[in-house]
């Protein structure tokens, strides 16, 4: 119904992934990152860290931190 929405020849070329495979094993990384004997997480503190272990999976933990330095304090 919405295949016409997404330009899959063009994904295709730049070798992104079109199914729901990747999405499913990148949140299975991210939130195992939380999970731990003893580990316990208050939303905000949970969602930043889930914020970095996406950049780290993402592969833009490097340029994340190269314009944070860039960035007055």
């Amino acid at each position: 119904e919405r295949r016409e929405m997404i330009r899959y020849p063009e994904f295709v070329a730049k070798g992104w992934q079109l199914g729901s495979g990747p999405t499913e094993s990148c949140c299975k990384a991210l939130t195992a990152r939380l999970k731990g004997r003893g580990r316990r997480w208050d939303a905000r503190n949970a969602e930043a860290v889930m914020a970095l272990e996406a950049l780290k999976q993402s592969g833009q933990w490097q340029t994340y931190w190269l314009i944070q330095a860039k960035i007055p304090a």
